[in-house]
């Protein structure tokens, strides 16, 4: 195989530093930066072929997923339209009542019950039993 001659200018100080960086890795001149350029070139050809891996990659994930993503946004949306309409039902069920809509509407102050009352002495009484029991502690 017949090889070619390629003549590069370089600045005194990029010289001396091609010349020391030769010398670490014991090569001559011109076979240090042969190999430099060959190691930038399959460098070159790896990342070339990585961003093409990460496109193919990227359109089979938009592919599998956009299937996902729309059957997902057909149950948001079906959560969406049962929750309005649940809504509408309750909102119409409530206006056939005759039930108090707003705070005007609502005229009637709550009236005390059997079992309301029972229901308050109870809460209370659960209220007093945990606040001894922190005292308790908090005095040991």
């Amino acid at each position: 195989m017949k090889e070619e001659r390629i003549t590069i200018r370089v600045t005194p100080e990029d010289k001396k530093e091609i010349e020391l960086l030769a010398e670490k890795y014991k090569m001559n001149i011109s076979r240090f930066v042969y190999s430099t350029i060959k190691e930038k070139m399959e460098t070159n050809k790896l990342t070339d072929s990585q961003e093409q891996f990460m496109e193919l990659f990227d359109i089979a994930f938009k592919k599998s997923f956009d299937s996902f993503f729309k059957q997902l946004m057909v149950v948001i949306n079906r959560i969406e339209f049962n929750s309005r309409w649940s809504i509408k039902q309750t909102d119409i069920f409530m206006n056939q009542l005759k039930i108090p809509q707003t705070e005007d509407e609502l005229s009637l102050s709550i009236i005390d019950h059997p079992v309301t009352e029972v229901a308050h002495r109870e809460v209370l009484k659960d209220i007093r039993k945990m606040s001894s029991k922190k005292h308790e502690l908090d005095n040991e």
